[in-house]
């Protein structure tokens, strides 16, 4: 049965994975923090280190380049973690728990550590923000309160990120991920934030046997356009619901109007009602402009938008489109920001016909398209939706 202390140690573990920074790039909010903790205390080098099970990892450093991984055992930090509290060593080759650190017996040796912990948003200790430098020093009461307010520093950046990765969860939970089991027909979806969260979103529920589906892009990223995001699913869910799509884009423009003037926002929005008995597909493109239906033959069709996006211009009209899903085509809708892998939306185009060729499923389909998003980095929100009439 495993011990108080093996069981503390798991539960320390488990929050630094949690917190989801291990062998992440280097940050600037980080680096900040021991760029000023090196020039205030005048040390060789100061770092924000990280312990995991078997070895550190060094999120943050200043004057000790090349400092990303050492083992566990061989780390000064790794006492402080243990201790969970302030380690300071005015002369490491005299001190008993370190005198035989690799750091120590190196040239030029360690001669001073300070370190202080680093606690998850849970109270769980998981790292350290050290001092060393190679010369022997003492370190006043009042530079350990400093060194201590600096630890506090980090602490707030690791709960802030915390934060954003939960939100990021509940964004994610707010977009559908059950199949609406429509007879004949597919459809997925994925949306890929350019920070933790983002302004896109995609949606689908059925009423009856007809599918009314979203995709919406609101400007800006990040916790602003997630804010205005988690709105304007809100209101287009419930007006849509309720609503014909001409009825339905009325009531959802007079509720959202007043919101995206006072934020100074807009958001593009492809929303559909599709017959899955006919496959007529009767849509509002509000600006958004993306949406491509894809043959099995390699030919395909651009949809027409019907007016400016949600919010750009007042009392503005949409019209309603309609079109025909054969069996075998496939409806494509993409945010603009995964138009930013190529060099136009031709070729973007280009592409997503490709990937549709060589796609068994709408599923498949919108990996393929995903994976630009994630191998190519994100400067701008990506959302992939596929629509694909099978019988």
């Amino acid at each position: 049965m495993p011990t108080h202390t093996d069981q503390q140690e798991e539960s320390r573990v488990a929050a630094l994975h949690a917190l989801k920074i291990l062998d992440t790039p280097r940050e600037e909010r980080y680096d900040r923090v021991v760029r000023i903790a090196r020039e205030v205390f005048q040390v060789s080098g100061a770092a924000v280190n990280l312990l995991d099970t078997e070895r550190q990892f060094t999120k943050a450093e200043a004057g000790l380049p090349g400092l990303v991984h050492v083992p566990r055992t061989d780390s000064p930090c790794h006492h402080t973690v243990t201790r969970d509290a302030p380690l300071i060593v005015p002369d490491a080759t005299a001190d008993e728990l370190l005198r035989t650190n690799p750091f120590v017996t190196a040239t030029p040796p360690v001669r001073f550590y300070a370190g202080h912990p680093l606690h998850a948003p849970g109270g769980e200790t998981v790292g350290s923000l050290c001092l060393v430098d190679v010369e022997p020093r003492q370190m006043s009461e009042r530079e350990q309160r400093l060194l201590a307010e600096m630890a506090g520093w980090v602490e707030r950046e690791l709960a802030a990120q915390h934060e954003l990765d939960r939100a990021e969860q509940i964004q994610q939970m707010l977009m559908p991920k059950t199949d609406p089991a429509l007879d004949g027909w597919e459809i997925a979806g994925q949306c890929t934030a350019a920070s933790s969260i983002g302004g896109d979103f995609y949606d689908w529920f059925r009423t009856g046997d007809s599918l009314q589906m979203t995709v919406a892009d609101v400007m800006g990223k990040g916790i602003p356009a997630a804010l205005l995001s988690a709105s304007v699913r809100a209101v287009l869910r419930g007006t849509f619901q309720y609503n014909e799509p001409s009825e339905a884009i009325i009531r959802a423009s007079g509720a959202l109007d007043p919101l995206l003037d006072e934020a100074g926002a807009f958001v593009t929005v492809f929303t559909a009602r599709l017959s899955s008995r006919t496959g007529v597909l009767e849509y509002v493109d509000a600006g958004h402009g993306l949406a491509v239906v894809l043959r099995p033959d390699g030919t395909r069709r651009r949809l027409e938008t019907s007016g400016p996006p949600l919010g750009a211009v007042p009392g503005v009209r949409w019209m309603i489109h309609s079109t025909l899903l054969e069996p075998g085509e496939t409806l494509l809708v993409v945010s603009d920001g995964f138009l930013d892998y190529f060099a136009d939306i031709d070729e973007a185009v280009e592409v997503a016909t490709a990937a549709n060729a060589r796609a068994a499923t709408a599923a498949e389909l919108v990996e393929r398209c995903a994976g630009y998003a994630r191998s190519a980095g994100l400067d701008d929100d990506s959302t992939v939706l596929a629509l694909r009439r099978t019988a």
